[in-house]
Order: structure tokens, then sequence, then C-alpha cells
């Protein structure tokens, strides 16, 4: 028996299931449908009727729905004309209801073929007076056959009751919050602690950890000189090992360059049949000023508006960006509110731990309050994933800085995003190796997503651990070319704190996978584990790296021009330390300017004479996130965000620097 079945007044032991096709009177059977009189009643014309029910069988959903989200009627008008056409009482589900039978929590408004079924359309609840009630949202489609089920058993119309499928959903939502937001609380901490960064250090890496700093600390007062050249001598190797690796990346896309697009491109995939719903998922917080235009670029993404359930995920005490948010979605069916009960740790990936049980697509994808994705990227993800199998379980598109030309801090940060989401991610993809995710932009296949606990809620850097997880379960990571454009800090101060928090978790999530390291050997395999080390403790140590190879050059170059001929190790020293520094430099310069597109070559390249510079701020917040994590390694330093100027609806769409041809957009569209 569903537990969501309605006991028949009256006669005891038997329960209705009203989607259960039911036996129609002479008179129903013969009479006129009621679709075409209900559409008449709300202005709508024939045609309309014809459009939307074709739409609703290419997209999979239903006529009603269809309806909605091209505008011809809301959700509130059009479940009016639906309780009048069966003569039931519409009204809203009361806050003191009590739901007995509960659908499918995961289903949207839009969505006909459910895990849940019919469930989804309907909710069983008893009120404080012990009173029943069976809310549902019927389909237009099935309008005639509850009908022909009220003509034999009209009794049934007592308890019956028509809402909108977005009051059903906002109910159920109402009813699970405290059980959403304590799982994610706690998170992968609850579920796989071993992989959860809310323990920091384990006892054993405390202990390692201790014993090596202790170690060190002696030799540097017993042998000052000698600690610098060990220290010298131990972060040569690691510097170089990263310039090696960018310098492969280079290559890549210098022989991607060399090569005939036509030959690489691949004959384009054509999708058929419906498509499946897509969930957008933004986690907001203190940004008011960034809604309107995040809604207007969300709005232009292509891909069916009955398939495209946005939802917009907001702490509850943030009065400001929630009341942006009520204004910008109104009218906007398939965009949705979703709160998060204020609660540590308040980070990004907690709320959407939260908001990921709502979300009903087989597809996701994250983005961040300042993203203008450009419209064809979710039709690009589509395509690449009906073209691989089920391990391809995530896709990272490439962010493109829209600001680079405003200020100096603002251009180094285009460089380094264009090196890396153009050229390095996509080699490490191309190699086979783990690939840290971005943070934004991040396209998942929903069950890989579930099948590893989803988001980290004590990493504040949730995207680079998710990344690893992935690889570590046996999935794949690869990018797509359709970017998201975003805009990058202007201020040193803002600039600082969004980077101490990037290096401290990535500290964290170098501890958390090398809690053991023999299992992560097994997991990652050997050119795994090679890559994984050098993605976190190489890049780790070579910011750190870059600080003492310049202070060890200098000093060095001091006491030449202080004490007469140098010594034999003083020469080869300064000799390696130039190369190494020179070495560093030139292949990240030879990668970036690889991965600009033209129009970023005729303003960025300038940057590069101060890249020692630049590397030296990295140095500051590296050194700032190794003493935040003693004390406050679970705090998530907010990155403000302006809102950019002249921001429209045709946001991410337009000609913006390192934008992707229009060709090549036009030829992702949904044919």
């Amino acid at each position: 028996m569903r537990d969501d079945a309605v006991p028949l007044a009256g006669e005891a032991g038997r329960f209705y299931d009203p989607f259960v096709p039911a036996r129609k009177p002479p008179s129903e059977a013969s009479g006129p449908g009621r679709v075409p009189v209900l559409l008449a009643g709300l202005g709508i014309d024939a045609l309309a009727g014809e459009r939307a029910r074709r739409r609703a069988a290419r997209n999979g959903t239903d006529m009603g729905w269809e309806l909605v989200c091209a505008g011809c009627a809301s959700e509130d008008a059009l479940a009016a004309a639906i309780g009048q056409a069966l003569d039931l009482s519409v009204e809203a589900i009361a806050s003191t209801d009590s739901i007995v039978g509960r659908g499918d929590l995961g289903s949207d408004p839009g969505r006909a073929e459910t895990a849940g079924g019919p469930m989804a359309r309907s909710l069983r609840v008893c009120g404080p007076d012990l009173q029943g009630k069976f809310f549902m949202a019927p389909r237009l489609e099935e309008l005639d056959s509850i009908a022909a089920l009220l003509a034999i058993h009209p009794q049934r119309r007592s308890i019956f009751r028509v809402c909108t499928p977005r009051a059903l959903f906002a109910h159920r939502a109402t009813a699970s919050l405290a059980q959403r937001s304590q799982s994610a609380c706690l998170g992968l901490a609850g579920d796989r602690p071993a992989l959860s960064a809310r323990t920091v250090w384990t006892g054993m890496q405390g202990m390692v950890a201790g014993l090596i700093s202790g170690g060190l600390a002696i030799l540097l007062v017993k042998a000052p000189w000698q600690f610098l050249h060990v220290l010298h001598l131990g972060l040569l190797p690691l510097f170089l090992c990263c310039a090696l690796v960018r310098l492969l990346a280079a290559h890549r896309l210098l022989s991607q360059h060399a090569a005939d697009p036509s030959d690489s491109a691949g004959p384009a995939l054509r999708c058929e049949g419906p498509r499946p719903v897509y969930s957008v998922l933004v986690a907001l917080h203190d940004e008011r000023a960034m809604v309107p235009g995040l809604v207007a670029a969300l709005s232009a993404l292509q891909w069916p508006r009955s398939r495209l359930e946005v939802m917009l995920v907001c702490e509850g005490d943030d009065a400001g960006t929630i009341a942006a948010v009520e204004a910008a979605i109104a009218g906007r069916p398939n965009f949705s509110l979703v709160r998060v009960p204020p609660s540590l740790p308040r980070t990004k990936p907690k709320a959407l731990n939260v908001a990921l049980p709502l979300a009903s697509g087989e597809f996701l994808v994250i983005y961040d309050a300042e993203d203008r994705p450009r419209p064809g990227q979710l039709e690009a993800a589509y395509r690449r994933f009906r073209c691989s199998d089920a391990r391809l379980a995530c896709l990272q598109a490439p962010l493109v800085i829209g600001n680079g030309e405003t200020s100096w801090l603002s251009g180094h940060f285009a460089l380094e995003y264009a090196a890396l989401f153009r050229g390095f991610l996509p080699w490490l993809s191309a190699a086979g190796l783990p690939l840290p995710l971005g943070g934004t932009s991040n396209h998942f296949r929903r069950a890989a997503l579930e099948a590893v606990g989803a988001w980290d809620s004590h990493n504040v850097t949730e995207d680079a651990d998710l990344g690893i997880r992935l690889y570590r379960a046996g999935y794949r990571v690869e990018t797509i070319d359709v970017p998201t454009f975003e805009d990058a800090p202007e201020s040193w101060r803002v600039w600082r704190n969004q980077r101490t928090r990037w290096m401290k978790g990535w500290i964290q999530t170098w501890l958390v996978h090398m809690r053991d390291p023999v299992a992560l050997w097994r997991d990652l395999g050997a050119k795994g584990f090679v890559g994984f080390q050098l993605l976190f403790f190489g890049m780790l140590a070579s910011s750190v790296a870059h600080a003492f190879l310049l202070f060890f050059l200098a000093c060095t170059a001091l006491a030449l021009g202080t004490s007469g001929p140098p010594a034999l190790v003083d020469s080869v020293l300064l000799a390696t330390d130039a190369f190494t520094l020179i070495a560093g430099y030139l292949a990240f310069v030879v990668l970036a300017t690889q991965a600009l597109d033209r129009e970023e070559k005729r303003f960025l390249p300038r940057h590069l004479w101060t890249l020692a510079v630049y590397w030296l701020l990295i140095s500051v917040a590296a050194f700032r996130a190794f003493l935040q994590l003693m004390d406050r390694p679970h705090v998530w330093e907010k990155t403000p965000h302006p809102p950019p100027p002249g921001l429209g609806a045709d946001a991410g769409a337009g000609s913006m620097p390192g934008a992707v041809p229009a060709a090549e957009t036009t030829a992702r569209s949904l044919s």
C-alpha cells in the first residue's frame, strides 16, 4: 500500500490513490474535455495550448508546467482554474499541518517522471484538529480521470484540496529543514570522518609535525648556517618540479595551437530526446547587490525553462540578500530561495549540503554570486556527459576574469586564471592526474556527487577536496571550454583574505588525504599519488620557497659584494638560485601567454614584469594560512563582490576577454 493513499470515507480498509486511472461513468466519458475550457478561462488560446502540449511531450514534463514556464499563466492562477474545473477547494498548506504520507523530496514542480512518481504531486497531511487532508497538484492531462473518479466517489471531496506544485515542494522542504541542517552541519564528518577536515590534525600527524618542528628548531639554534643550507637544498627541487609541470602544460597548449583545429574538434554530438532536469545551486551571503545581475545571467542559460531549476541558497539571518532574492525571482517559476538555518560551520559547502536534497536534477552545476556563465555552458556539459561513461563525474568550466584591465592585482589574477583553467587543469585531465576543482562552474553527475558524500562542510576549499575524493573513488574529472566570467578582487585586503582561505583549504586537503598515505597510494595509484603531492604539497611549498629563494639570493649577492671572491659552494648556490627562479618565472610566462586569447594579449602581458612581486604576496598569504590553520581552521573569510557596471540580461554572452567565439557558442546551442 502506498503511504500517501487516502482512506475512503465510510469504507474501512479501502484506500484511494488519486493517480490510478478510475472507471469513468458514461456521462463523464462522453462529456467534453475540461482542458480546453480551463485554458479558455485563463485567456490562453488553443494555439498556445497546443504549443505547451508539444513542449511537454518533447521535454518529458506536463502541459500545465510548460504554460507556467512560458509565462502564459501563474502557478496560483492555474491551481485556481484546476480547482474550479474539479469543483475542489484551493487552499494553502498550513504550517501546522503535519505530513502523514510524504512523496519524493527531490522532485521539482515540472518533473513528470520522478523516482517517486505521482507522489511528488500529492501530500497527505493531518492538522492539529486531527482532520486529514489530501493536497494535490494535478496535471492537466489527469483532470478528466480525476473528475471521473470524483463522480463515482463524491464523498472524497471533503478531504481533497488543490494547491500548486511549489506549495507541495515548500512544505516538504520546511518539514525536512531540521534534518537537512543537522546532516549538513556534520556533513562528511558524520558519515566518513576520516575524509573530513573537521579534525585538523590526527594524533599521529600532530606528533610527526611536532618532531619535525622541534628538530628544525634545534638545528636552527645549534647550527643556523647548516640549517639554512638544508632548507635551501630542500626547497630548490620543489620549486623546479612546479616549474616543470607548468612547462608540460604549456607544451600541450603549444601542440594544440600548432594542430589544425578541425582535426581536434571532432564531430559535434547531436543530443536527441528530452533534456534531463538540470539543477543550478548558488550559495549567497551578504550578496544583495549581486543578486539582480546573477538572476539575469542565470536566466540567459540555454536550457528548457521547464527542465531547469535554480536554487539560490541564503543564510537564514541574511535579511538583505533574502529580500533581494525574493524580489529578483518574482515571476520566475523555476527559481527558488532556499534558507539555511544559522549554525556552525558557516561555510559555503555546508549551505550547499543543506540545499542538495531539494535538488532534483540528474545533473547539477555550482556557481558563485559574481558568475556570468556563457549561455551555452549547460548544453556543452550535457553533451560531454552524454558521450562519456558514468565514471565521468564532473566537468570544470574555465573561469575568465572580466576586469583584468582595471588594476594591477586583477591583471595578475587574470594571468593566473588563464594559466590555471585554460592550461594547467586541462593538462591534468588529459594526463589522467587528480584534478582539484575550481569552486564554481563545476558540473556534476548527481549520482557520482552523492556517492562520494558531496561537499565537506568543514573544508574551506571544498572544491579541491571534492576533486581528489572523486578521483580516489574511481571517477574522472574533465574540463570543457565554454567559460564563466567573473571579476577578480582589486583591493589588497580582499585579495589577501581570499588567497589565505585558498591556501588554508589546500593545507587542510593535504592533511586529510595524507592521514593514511598507504590507502591514498592504493586509491590513486603511483602516478596519481605523485601528482597529488606535486599539486598540493609542491604548490604550497613552492609558495614558501619563492620567498626563501629570493631571500637567499639577496643574502648571497650581498655577501659577495662585501667579502671579496666567493667560495665555490657560494657560487654554486647563487647560480642554482638564479636558475631556479628564472626557470619558475619563465615556465609560468610561457604557460600564461599561451593560454591568453588575442584580446587579453593586448593588455595582460605587461604585468609579467612584476611577477616576482605578485608571487611574494602569495608567499605572504601562505604564511598567513599556516598561522590561521592553528587557531581558526574553519573560519571562512568572505570575499565581497561589487556588482560589475552595466550588467544586464545578456551578461556572460557579450564580447569579454577570453570569450568563446560566437560561432562556437552557436554550434553548442540546442538544435
